[in-house]
This record gives structure tokens, sequence and C-alpha cells, in this order.
């Protein structure tokens, strides 16, 4: 192994087109969903992803204060969100070399927690939102892509529900 990943050490958030200044995003857990298969043939029971096809994809927003951008996410109409960030890896015979990652999503407001108000403190102020699409590039090639709503499912590039589409009338 000549490369060995180090750290993010850069962060910008896009929210419905404007950069807001955030404090973290919690990405989602990318959970497959699965059917047991059992029966003749098969000793005992076998879990069998269903490709594309994901738990809850909640996302979270963390702010240091209250601000607008915490109401701009709160409406029940589909959120734009972009996050950009750089991330240090370190290279055999090379150092530190910085790689970009994008993560582009689409979901609805789930919920505000408004913090705490304590004087000389942040309020820790956040939103949930339930994506419905996710995709993420790094270095500018796109690795993994979801949208639940047009049976869409690629990783590394490859088309993993295109028959199923086909099949649909939807390719």
């Amino acid at each position: 192994m000549d490369q060995f990943p180090v750290k993010l050490v850069g962060l910008r958030s896009f929210l419905n087109g404007k950069e807001r200044a955030t404090a973290d995003i919690t990405l989602p857990s990318l959970t497959q969903m699965t059917d047991t298969l059992s029966g003749a043939g098969i000793l005992g029971e076998i879990d069998l992803p269903s490709p594309g096809h994901y738990s809850s994809l909640e996302l979270g927003i963390a702010w240091r204060t209250i601000n607008e951008g915490v109401f701009d996410i709160a409406d029940a109409g589909e959120n734009s969100l972009e996050f950009r960030g750089a991330f240090q890896e370190y290279m055999v015979n090379k150092g530190l070399v910085t790689k970009s990652i994008k993560i582009v999503a689409k979901g609805q407001s789930k919920g505000i927690d408004l913090g705490t108000l304590a004087q000389n403190a942040t309020t820790d102020t956040s939103n949930t939102v339930e994506l419905t699409y996710l995709k993420i590039f790094i270095d500018g090639a796109a690795v993994f892509e979801l949208d639940k709503f047009n049976y869409i499912f690629r990783i590394n590039g490859k088309d993993a529900l295109y028959d199923v589409r086909k099949a649909l009338g939807l390719a």
C-alpha cells in the first residue's frame, strides 16, 4: 500500500445554492435492505441485499448558533445540498497530497434541534435531512450515486440498476 488517508483539511457547505458556514456534517449510514433466502438446497439462511434499496438516509447539519440557514432548510420543499472538501493523504515517496471530495444531495427536512442557549457558548443547533438523492465524487470521479425516485444506483461507474430501469421502460 503506498497511500494512507490522513484527514479532511477544508470544507465548504452550499445549502440551496448559498454558501453557509456550518460546524460539522454527519453523513448518512449506507445500510442496504435485505431479504432472507432459505429453503431447499440452502443450509440455514442468507440475507441477500437488494441492489439500490437503502434504509433511511439521514444527514445531519450542525451549526454553531441559531441562524437563517437553519430555517432555510426547514421548509416543506426539497433542499439542494453540496459539500466540498479537501482531504490529505500521505503517499510513499511523495509525502502529503490533497484530494478533493464533493457530495451532492437532495432531501427534505425532518426536523431541527434548536440546541441550548448558554452564555459564552455555542447553541449546537442542528438540522436533520432525509435524503432521496446522494452522489459522491473523489477527485472528480463519481464513486457513488443513489437516486431513490429514478431507480439509479451506481458504484464506481457501474450502473447496478440498468436492467431494472430497462424492464420498467425507464431506460
